[in-house]
């Protein structure tokens, strides 16, 4: 059984994981989930992009657990870095609601109603993110069918492929990144090839 939560407990289960124990800094992670998933919400309001949040505060732990010099300081150094990725992903929410307020003026004074390529937007879009999945390598493929296709929570992929719940939610974030950057290369490369025309 797992032990209560206390200050000494886990200030030794930082310790240990600073040093480079995967089990105690799993441990660590999924006591803290709870107040981490809630501080998200409450910046971003949408459990998608507080899951993202999640997501790479987990990559940013596991890259820097290493250089954490207080273990009994684990908590609060957990919520600064929590904080930065609530404020990274507010500033690219931000700036990806000025881009397409922006296109949407430009659309509206074009007075172009019947222009094409709108319709085929969402299709692109869906064979854009399909053929990035497709390229995928097979370790992120499996995790991201399992979770966006299948439904499947992250205790239940990490039991599925027997991989440390850590490993999922490192998988997926990256899994995702790729995808993001693939698609909007393809849609980047799109607009130049009809620019052209």
């Amino acid at each position: 059984m797992e032990q209560p939560i206390t200050t000494e407990n886990e200030s030794m289960l930082a310790l240990a994981a600073s040093r480079g124990d995967r089990a105690a800094l799993e441990t660590l992670l999924r006591r803290n989930w709870p107040w981490l998933k809630g501080m998200a919400l409450s910046r971003v309001y949408q459990a998608d992009l507080a899951d993202d949040i999640l997501q790479e505060v987990c990559v940013k732990v596991i890259d820097n657990i290493h250089t954490l010099k207080e273990p009994e300081r684990f908590k609060p150094w957990l919520a600064t870095i929590a904080r930065r990725e609530i404020v990274n992903i507010r500033r690219q929410q931000a700036k990806q609601n000025t881009l397409l307020n922006s296109r949407m003026q430009q659309e509206a004074r074009s007075g172009d109603e019947h222009d094409p390529r709108r319709d085929h937007w969402p299709q692109e879009a869906c064979e854009s993110i399909l053929a990035a999945l497709k390229r995928l390598p097979e370790k992120y493929q499996e995790v991201f069918v399992l979770k966006y296709i299948k439904d499947y929570s992250y205790a239940e992929i990490a039991e599925t492929l027997d991989i440390p719940f850590t490993t999922v939610q490192i998988r997926l974030t990256r899994g995702r990144r790729m995808i993001y950057d693939s698609v909007q290369q393809r849609l980047l490369n799109s607009e130049r090839r009809q620019q052209k025309e």
